[in-house]
């Protein structure tokens, strides 16, 4: 079975932010005792430390999954779902308990999320494609 052209899409788009993740969770890194960085990013060095890290853990773990997808794994398919509906339940609340200028980003989140779940889930393409 040929892999569906928008899940080729989808991984990519995975790929390319993945690695943008962990380009940050570097800078982040190198420029956690910068005292000029730290005043502009508002945060304290161990504040930094963690978030860098925390990047460059989201940022792989987003390739792994990207290539899990191009592969046709289950289970990248079934986290990258998981992810994706969080990412609405997070929209929504931003909807409900964040000011204004927060819930256009939660409604893009929102669309954003339910156009990945249809694509690796809704398709005849897709489902067949992950069926075998």
């Amino acid at each position: 079975m040929k892999r569906p052209f928008l899940v080729t899409v989808i991984s990519i788009v995975m790929i390319v932010i993945g690695l943008a993740q962990m380009g940050i969770g570097i800078t982040v890194l190198v420029e956690r005792n910068d005292d000029t960085f730290l005043t502009d990013a508002d945060m304290t060095s161990s504040q930094a430390t963690g978030f860098g890290i925390a990047l460059l853990v989201i940022g792989t773990l987003s390739v792994l999954l990207a290539f899990g997808l191009l592969r046709g794994s289950r289970l990248s398919r079934a986290l990258i779902g998981l992810v994706e509906v969080s990412q609405i339940v997070s929209g929504i609340y931003a909807l409900v308990k964040l000011d204004s200028n927060r819930q256009a980003s939660a409604i893009g989140m929102i669309v954003g999320a339910l156009i990945v779940l249809y694509f690796l889930f809704g398709t005849d393409k897709a489902k067949a494609f992950f069926a075998r």
